[in-house]
């Protein structure tokens, strides 16, 4: 028979990239130390962002991590390589490739499992350099027609906010929208998030939610830090996120996860061990 609190103790965390394991575009040491304290415990570190697989690539070989989930949850792969996904529908990727490539000014930046495609170089688009600046991006591969992609996870667009009805109005009850800044909209199938994501990859291994815990600091964390067993925080989140998080940690930039891991995570599970 497994007791309850056996049943509570962390097995698997799933850390959301920018703004919580990383800032300024770097890891911080105190991070590293962090996922080698999990990994030491035989607790799973699982990364879980709205970047594609390949942006991730780097940071899950410097941190010596198996698991991703993408894409806001549509893209679930390991060491890379896609083990389930939500894409869209090839007739949709089609007309917003169609649409972005006939509006001044507006780009598309699609995810594929592998891969990441775009209408236009991040130097042709202010949008997108803007945002470049913010948080980083990998030269997007061009492309031509859309029949030549492969399975799409996830979509960016970059364009003003008033700008975007032609995309969206006609897609509301199909559609997970989440804007980052004004001009940067994470277009996701409806009912995909980071939460699903998470579930499917739990169902995989066969973990219980209530074993499961997230850092997250931004607002397509929400319902990921809801779901899970353990939510926690980081000190520079969003104030809807605050609000729904179990536990708070310290700023990223004052060595917010190592301090969560030690405090809510690793002095949790021992305890419940003894």
């Amino acid at each position: 028979m497994v007791h309850a609190e056996a049943a509570a103790m962390i097995r698997i965390v799933f850390f959301d990239v920018d703004g919580t394991l990383m800032t300024d575009k770097q890891i911080p040491d105190s991070a590293r130390q962090a996922i080698s304290l999990l990994k030491e415990h035989a607790i799973i570190p699982v990364l879980a962002t709205g970047r594609p697989e390949y942006e991730m690539h780097a940071v899950r070989e410097q941190l010596g991590i198996d698991w991703a989930v993408t894409c806001n949850g549509a893209h679930v792969g390991r060491h890379g390589q896609t083990v389930t996904g939500t894409p869209f529908a090839k007739e949709q990727i089609r007309e917003w490739v169609r649409l972005a490539q006939t509006t001044p000014g507006h780009t598309l930046l699609l995810y594929g499992g592998q891969n990441i495609y775009s209408t236009r170089a991040i130097a042709d688009c202010p949008h997108f350099t803007a945002a470049d600046r913010e948080i980083g991006f990998l030269e997007p591969l061009p492309f031509e027609q859309a029949e030549t992609l492969p399975e799409i996870y996830q979509c960016i667009l970059f364009a003003p906010q008033e700008e975007e009805a032609p995309y969206t109005a006609h897609l509301q009850e199909q559609l997970y929208l989440h804007r980052w800044r004004t001009s940067a909209l994470d277009l996701n199938p409806l009912g995909v998030n980071k939460a699903t994501g998470v579930q499917k990859l739990l169902d995989h291994l066969n973990i219980p939610v209530e074993q499961a815990a997230a850092f997250g600091d931004g607002n397509n964390d929400l319902e990921m830090i809801g779901h899970v067993g353990l939510g926690i925080a980081m000190g520079n989140s969003t104030p809807e996120l605050l609000a729904v998080a179990k536990q708070v940690t310290r700023h990223v930039r004052e060595d917010g996860i190592l301090h969560g891991v030690q405090q809510f995570i690793l002095n949790r599970s021992c305890s419940l061990r003894t």
